[in-house]
């Protein structure tokens, strides 16, 4: 379910100036033709990720329009290092993992704010950051079925707990849309270590939060598997379930 980012701000009861976002569709996709094989994940056995609201800040546009294939997706933003690998599978060929699978994510700086938008309530003010595209990009799947991307911990803004936007496109039509969150005991260390802590711990908890607390079951598939410390930074991995 996709909310305008009028509709979402009014949600999260955020204010500010309204900027229009495209809805994200099917794309000309750059990569070799999609392919699934015989590989299965660890387990043997896997479930779709829940849909997820496509948020307020897509790549200006919408997904279908960002050029920026890249696996370090920083662009000097400071914070907690965070490496993800993300391993699409096809839940209807017994996790098969799928290979040459477009992968888009996008998340907040350590402050909590999206670059490419402008009017953006927030711990620093309203601040716009039009033209920037930071802590945004996309991945083609291995033929492992991963997208490794180089990225920060994400900080928070009021409202939403903490997380990370996703888009799949497979033979350039979008097949999933969703977030990844984030356990609290990880972010509470992260978000008072000394560049996030002037923010402090996000106050908008899983549990509460309108996208993450529709079922628990639901939020299991979407959080992220970290590993890792403040002082060396955080490796996440999640598997992303897709039916093709």
């Amino acid at each position: 379910m996709k909310y305008s980012r009028k509709e979402f701000l009014r949600r999260i009861g955020a204010a500010g100036i309204i900027v229009p976002v495209a809805t994200a569709c099917a794309k000309d996709d750059p990569s070799p033709t999609t392919t699934t094989t015989s590989t299965t994940t660890t387990s043997g056995s896997c479930s779709v990720m829940p849909t997820e609201t496509e948020g307020p800040f897509p790549y200006p546009g919408g997904e279908a329009n960002n050029p920026l294939q890249r696996v370090d997706v920083t662009e000097g933003q400071p914070g907690v290092p965070l490496a993800l690998t993300l391993t699409v599978v096809n839940v209807n060929n017994s996790c098969a993992v799928v290979s040459g699978a477009r992968v888009d994510i996008w998340c907040c700086n350590k402050d909590g704010y999206y670059s490419g938008y402008g009017g953006q309530p927030g711990l620093l003010g309203t601040q716009s950051y039009i033209g920037q595209t930071w802590l945004r990009g996309f991945q083609l799947t291995d033929s492992e079925g991963k997208a490794k991307f180089t990225s920060i911990y994400p900080g928070w803004y009021g409202g939403r707990a903490t997380h990370i936007h996703l888009e799949v496109f497979v033979g350039g039509v979008m097949k999933k849309t969703s977030q990844m969150a984030f356990s609290e005991s990880v972010s509470d260390v992260v978000h008072v270590s000394s560049l996030y802590a002037s923010h402090g711990i996000n106050t908008t908890r899983n549990a509460s939060d309108n996208i993450f607390n529709n079922s628990a079951t639901d939020l299991a598939s979407e959080m992220l598997s970290l590993t890792g410390s403040v002082a060396a930074g955080y490796e996440g991995t999640l598997t992303i379930g897709i039916a093709l």
